[in-house]
């Protein structure tokens, strides 16, 4: 049986979330469960790419500095990183300008903690368990740590419907390896099977979800936020998943990580054979709680109209007024779908293979996912 702690917490003052997250893990064993004195702990956020606290598209900087004090009162030596979603090759401005518009660097200044640039170098790891993936590049000081504490944000996301625990080890990933991974694990299945396969590999030992302001509609990065008012923490992130998902109204199957996590042994994603302490999921359920245009998993994980497939999935489109010509975009495309021309990208559907990477890293909220007409009438 697997455990997830489930937490009311209502907002990020520091006190509140203190408490929330400090009755998360004892209902867990504590966190000498999990930290041992004198070793070294990644606390791995969520930085899909630079962004004030309020916009729910990071880990919230109340939830690090809570960590870092707790990781220090068992012994251990907390410090914080991630590989940036929007630095494209390893940038150490970019990544520290990202970190400080997110709250992270204040957070590890206040705290006199390492803020870890993890793009900035990267071993190989073997991976002989991966049913797809038998090696990952991945950032070499996530690796070296005694462990990794994984703090994911509760999200929606266009390709996979729904991100968080078992997600958020894609940012292990340097650097542009990330849109290459897009383009070797194509469609939804492809995608989900990849991340299974990294989270064989990597095996946080404790996660920790931001679940208080989550992010709705068309995430991870260009959605809504939601108030959903919880800490969530389990040794699983499978079983994590699951139960977030539970709370906001989607079916914990329909989330191809989570269904294949589950029938692999990789995690439990069967409600069933988790055990949830705490505040019970019907307790925080969230009620309207919007999902994705029209995401390929959707009808993937039902097998719904499958033959339809091409119809029904959204594709990015641009929305001119809003186009900087930063190009980010183009940069990140991993199958070149995207070029430039005078002031705007331009899109060729014929190469684009629906990852949404240009969505998710736009820094202006100029590519939205536009549903074909048959997926509007048939998912409202």
């Amino acid at each position: 049986m697997a455990i997830v702690s489930l937490i009311r917490c209502a907002g990020y003052d520091p006190a509140g979330v203190d408490r929330a997250v400090q009755d998360a893990l004892d209902r867990l064993g504590g966190i000498g469960r999990f930290v041992k004195p004198g070793n070294r702990e990644l606390l791995k956020v969520n930085l899909l790419v630079g962004s004030p606290p309020e916009k729910a598209i990071t880990t919230h900087p109340s939830v690090v500095r809570t960590l870092i004090r707790l990781v220090r009162s068992a012994g251990g030596v907390p410090e914080v990183g991630d590989c940036c979603g929007f630095e494209g090759p390893p940038s150490a401005g970019r990544y520290r300008a990202a970190c400080r518009l997110s709250g992270f660097k204040q957070v590890c200044d206040e705290q006199g903690v390492e803020l870890v640039h993890l793009s900035a170098d990267s071993v190989e790891v073997d991976n002989p368990i991966g049913r797809a993936f038998k090696r990952f590049t991945l950032a070499r000081r996530a690796m070296d740590a005694d462990l990794i504490v994984n703090l994911p944000k509760l999200k929606t996301h266009g390709l996979t419907l729904f991100t968080g625990g078992v997600k958020n080890n894609f940012g292990l990933l340097p650097g542009l390896l990330k849109p290459e991974m897009h383009l070797r694990a194509q469609g939804a299945e492809g995608f989900a099977q990849m991340l299974v396969d990294l989270l064989a590999a990597v095996r946080p030992a404790l996660t920790v979800m931001d679940a208080v302001v989550g992010m709705e509609g068309d995430g991870p990065r260009n959605g809504r936020p939601k108030q959903v008012g919880a800490v969530i923490a389990s040794a699983d992130p499978v079983s994590l998943d699951a139960v977030a998902c539970q709370i906001v109204g989607i079916r914990p199957q329909m989330v191809p990580t989570t269904r294949l996590a589950h029938e692999q042994g990789v995690g439990v994603g069967d409600l069933a054979q988790i055990k949830v302490l705490g505040e019970s999921p019907e307790a925080l359920r969230v009620v309207g709680f919007q999902i994705p245009a029209a995401p390929e998993a959707l009808f993937r994980a039902t097998g719904f109209l499958r033959f339809m497939q091409g119809r029904l999935v959204a594709k990015p489109a641009l929305r001119a007024a809003a186009c900087e010509a930063c190009w980010v975009c183009v940069e990140h495309c991993p199958s070149v779908a995207l070029s430039e021309n005078g002031k705007a990208p331009v899109f060729d559907y014929d190469k684009c293979i629906r990852c949404y990477c240009c969505q998710e890293l736009c820094p202006h909220d100029a590519i939205r996912l536009q549903r074909p007409l048959l997926a509007r009438l048939l998912v409202r």
